[in-house]
């Protein structure tokens, strides 16, 4: 089938009744005619007397065709094709003109005044309704086509290239009329991660959700284009300031946070924003869509959140790429390297083991910690190579320690891709058969808000890890959104308080009922507790009455390089005076 017949068929397979103006200025016989002609044939009819009423009844409502004759009184045909052809939409909509001059010059001027086609007088019946039925059709296969060049088949919003043609009369009318707009650069948080894991299905589906979500959070006559892959841009015209702009981002970001549900499976994603406000922030399209992805590049930084664009950021983005391309070199450098930081045992004051923690010694900017690098080998696509090389470099170093008949267990990180990721129990499973690995010496911690996200699909995987005597801890509880409902059937061992609900416990009653509810949820439920960025004695002192099971924090170390964590933690026993 050619792609006519296709548009034929999308456009025509349910006929829908055509609307036509007619404007006759004939005797009566022909006029009640071609009525009596159309409406046979099922056609909407509305009759205009003169040039004037045809075009005030196309300013409340366009035809699918006007029939029209050339010759009038008060406003002939001509004039008032051209005046239809000014007003919105007025420039597609088909104009048959009737006329009974058929010489060169007025051919020409029906034509030139806007006309699609003629036809002369006297006309026969059956030709006349042939060719109306053929305009009428040609012309929805125009619309069609024009359709689907510039809007996206997935979600029915405009396109990039639809938004182009749209935002350059918006900057016209802003700069005569002395106004503001904005221009929204959005970009999803994590979508290829559920394109990769959940299927193209599933992320089309989300994209539609997305779409209508967002259609809501706007006001009607707001502009929304798909852009391109999970990016979307929203046009915010006739703006007071940019507080209108904030006030919509928020919104979205609230809107879009919230759990979308397909196939009786949650999905999680959020939305990163960048704000360019006409003029403050360029004069020309190119300048403010640029400006706009700039600051949605800064927003990708915190996730779930927007930033205006402000003068400077191109110096900052391009700092961030080249950090980017250092920290690619730097896996192959060797410029990274392990720290581990002991966890202790609260009632015994013993070693009980230890977490890995990332640490980059860049050859100028010094040494960094996983809260620099991390996020952008997250957005970067470097986690997974990142992490293989954390699994590799935790597990040698721990056979390392065992051959030496140390006692203690290895917890390393994960994120959400290396769990989505596919077969990582083989992966897990391979590096324990390689470095010989006993049960119950390696320990996995994935943070409340990556457990979370996928619950379902995290799940089965985990429970191949577990089975392979890998114990699973979940990082940070607490800060998150855990449901009660998955957490007790997922197989989890330990809970790590977040240091947040720790670093006021001393004077805040309220983190202490936290810390009691979560241990004592946790001790229900058969899991351990480590309490994270343990400081100071009398917090360590309220969290052993609470009946936390270990902590870690700088009250007894920072983390530390391998040697050194050795040397102070395996070589002899902790001392009695942090017990």
């Amino acid at each position: 089938m050619s792609l006519l017949e296709r548009v034929d068929d999308a456009v025509f397979g349910d006929q829908e009744q055509s609307y036509i103006i007619l404007v006759v200025d004939d005797d009566r016989s022909i006029h009640l005619s071609l009525v009596n002609a159309f409406r046979l044939e099922n056609y909407q009819l509305e009759e205009a007397h003169d040039g004037m009423q045809a075009i005030e009844i196309c300013t409340h409502r366009m035809p699918d065709l006007i029939l029209m004759d050339a010759i009038m009184p008060q406003m002939n045909g001509f004039d008032a094709c051209q005046r239809i052809r000014e007003l919105p939409n007025g420039t597609d909509i088909p104009v048959l003109m009737i006329t009974g001059l058929e010489d060169e010059g007025s051919i020409f001027k029906a034509f030139s005044s806007g006309a699609t086609d003629y036809i002369s007088k006297p006309f026969n019946f059956s030709v006349m309704k042939q060719r109306v039925a053929w305009l009428i059709k040609a012309n929805r296969a125009e619309k069609h086509i024009k359709h689907l060049a510039y809007h996206d088949p997935l979600t029915s919003l405009p396109n990039r290239a639809n938004l182009m043609q749209y935002i350059q009369p918006v900057v016209s009318h802003a700069v005569a009329k002395n106004e503001k707009f904005a221009v929204l650069f959005l970009d999803l948080d994590r979508f290829k991660m559920i394109n990769d894991t959940m299927g193209h299905d599933a992320g089309d589906l989300l994209l539609k959700a997305v779409s209508d979500r967002i259609r809501y959070c706007v006001r009607e006559q707001d502009f929304i284009a798909r852009f391109g892959g999970d990016e979307f841009t929203i046009v915010l015209e006739k703006i007071q300031s940019a507080d209108t702009a904030a006030k919509v981002a928020a919104k979205i970001c609230h809107s879009l946070s919230q759990p979308f549900v397909f196939m009786q499976k949650k999905m999680f994603v959020t939305t990163s924003i960048g704000i360019s406000i006409f003029p403050d922030n360029g004069s020309d399209v190119s300048s403010l869509i640029k400006h706009a992805d700039l600051a949605m590049f800064k927003a990708k930084e915190k996730r779930n959140y927007f930033f205006f664009y402000e003068t400077g950021m191109e110096a900052e983005i391009a700092d961030r790429l080249e950090m980017e391309l250092d920290l690619r070199q730097a896996i192959e450098r060797g410029e990274l390297e392990l720290y581990y930081q002991p966890k202790i045992d609260f009632r015994t004051g013993d070693l009980v083991g230890a977490e890995a923690l990332g640490r980059w010694n860049h050859p100028t900017d010094g040494i960094s910690g996983p809260n620099v690098f991390i996020p952008l080998a997250e957005e970067s696509g470097l986690i997974n190579q990142l992490s293989d090389w954390v699994l590799e470099q935790g597990t040698n170093q721990l056979r390392s320690w065992l051959s030496k008949d140390y006692k203690l267990t290895l917890a390393l990180n994960l994120s959400v891709k290396d769990l989505m990721a596919e077969e990582l129990h083989s992966k897990l499973e391979a590096l324990m058969r390689r470095h010989s690995l006993p049960k119950n010496v390696l320990e996995l911690e994935i943070t409340e808000t990556t457990l979370m996200s996928h619950p379902e699909l995290i799940s089965a995987e985990l429970v191949k890890i577990k089975n392979m005597g890998v114990s699973i801890a979940i990082d940070d509880f607490g800060s998150g959104y855990s449901s009660l409902n998955y957490l007790k059937r997922l197989p989890v061992d330990v809970l790590k308080i977040d240091r947040s609900f720790i670093q006021d416990i001393e004077t805040g009653p309220s983190d202490s009922a936290i810390v009691s509810g979560i241990v004592g949820l946790a001790q229900s439920l058969g899991m351990k507790t480590v309490a994270e960025g343990v400081e100071t004695d009398v917090q360590r002192e309220i969290l052993g009455k609470l009946g936390c099971d270990s902590f870690q924090g700088y009250l007894v170390a920072k983390p530390l390089p391998a040697g050194d964590f050795e040397e102070q933690f395996l070589h002899k026993t902790v001392t009695t005076d942090i017990q």
